[in-house]
């Protein structure tokens, strides 16, 4: 039977599944710059890099770009790797396209998650409201000392990766740290642009999202983030 919306419970494991994908995706597009935040004072690197990237996101309206996700996890005989084009805008909203190994679509619209596998006919909706509303209380408009009273933050050039900053966020809150263990961030210091980010879950699992070819401001098709525009699939 389809199902349209998240009016019918999903199973526990779908549930967290579908947890994971909605803070991935929230994180995501909290990263590329949908978002917004006071500007701060710039006395050390992390908060000079915070109010370079929001200065120059205040002229990026939309992003599209190629996507290598690699998923390590505990269920997993070896490492998972996706790949796909991601696509978000401005104020809240993303669609992942992944291409391979199987067909799959994640689309946001800042307040419901649909992911759709048309290759399985099977699919999944889920409201993200209070994921936004956590993820836009402690990232998007946090300053950076509204950071540093729930994360440790460490920002540096890594010698491995010299064309980018990295910023290690380890949460301190316990309501954090339910979901999220640790959060590493790339950005690529020319056009300080997200190039990369690692999600360490609860438990250990991580998922890490590399992003290449990126171009900002970009004409989107219209559409692109209807939730109810995904084709009607065959519930779990």
């Amino acid at each position: 039977m389809p199902r349209s919306s998240c009016s019918s419970p999903p199973s526990p494991s779908a549930a967290c599944s579908g947890a994971r994908v909605a803070r991935l995706a929230v994180l995501l597009l909290a990263v590329c710059g949908a978002g917004g935040s006071r500007p701060p004072a710039a006395p050390d690197l992390f908060d000079d890099i915070h109010a370079r990237v929001r200065a120059a996101e205040a002229t990026r309206q939309t992003i599209r770009a190629r996507f290598t996700e690699t998923t390590v996890s505990s269920l997993l005989v070896k490492p998972l790797i996706s790949e796909g084009t991601l696509v978000g805008a401005k104020p809240a909203s993303l669609s992942m396209t992944y291409t391979s190994p199987e067909r799959r679509a994640i689309v946001m619209d800042g307040s419901r998650l649909a992911v759709t596998r048309p290759d399985a006919g099977t699919g999944d909706r889920f409201d993200v409201t209070r994921i936004m509303k956590r993820v836009n209380h402690y990232f998007v408009n946090a300053t950076p000392q509204d950071l540093r009273k729930s994360f440790k933050v460490r920002a540096f050039v890594d010698p491995a990766a010299p064309d980018a900053y990295q910023i290690d966020l380890v949460p301190t809150r316990s309501q954090i740290r339910e979901g999220l263990e640790r959060l590493q961030i790339w950005i690529a210091r020319d056009p300080l642009l997200l190039s990369q980010i690692r999600i360490t879950f609860a438990g250990g699992d991580t998922t890490t999202v590399k992003l290449e070819d990126a171009e900002v401001n970009v004409t989107l098709p219209a559409g692109a983030f209807v939730v109810d525009s995904q084709p009607a699939v065959r519930g779990r």
